[in-house]
C-alpha cells in the first residue's frame, strides 16, 4: 500500500509515524544523539500497531530508517497483553503549512 508519509520528531524522544491522518507514536531513548527510535520486532508487530498498520513492519521500519541522523532499533515483546502504540489524528493543515514540523519519508 503505497501512500503519503512523514516522520514527526517531538520532544522527549517521541517520533510519530504519518500515513495521511493516521499517526503511531514510537518511543526513543531519552538525550541520544542520535536520536534512536524503538519500534517493535516484526514478531511483534501485528499485535501493537494499529489495523492500519498491520503487515507494513518493513514498509514502515525502511521509511524511518532512511530518515538521516537517526537510528531505528527494534525490541521483542513475547507478553501476551503487550501494550498498543499509542494512535494519534490530525486534520491536513488548513493555514500554515510551513508550520507543520514534519518531514516526509521516502
Amino acid at each position: 500500500m503505497a501512500d503519503e508519509c512523514e516522520g514527526e520528531f517531538r520532544w522527549k524522544e517521541l517520533c510519530i509515524y504519518w500515513a495521511g491522518a493516521h499517526g503511531v507514536v514510537f518511543e526513543g531513548e531519552w538525550g541520544s544523539t542520535p536520536i534512536r527510535t524503538a519500534v517493535p520486532d516484526e514478531l511483534t508487530w501485528d499485535r501493537v500497531v494499529p489495523v492500519w498498520l498491520q503487515g507494513r513492519h518493513a514498509e514502515v521500519v525502511a521509511r524511518l530508517r532512511a530518515v538521516p541522523h537517526h537510528v531505528v532499533f527494534e525490541g521483542r515483546n513475547d507478553a501476551s497483553d503487550a501494550p498498543r502504540l499509542s494512535e494519534e489524528h490530525r486534520s491536513p493543515p488548513s493555514v500554515h503549512p510551513e508550520l507543520v514540523s514534519s518531514r516526509p519519508l521516502p
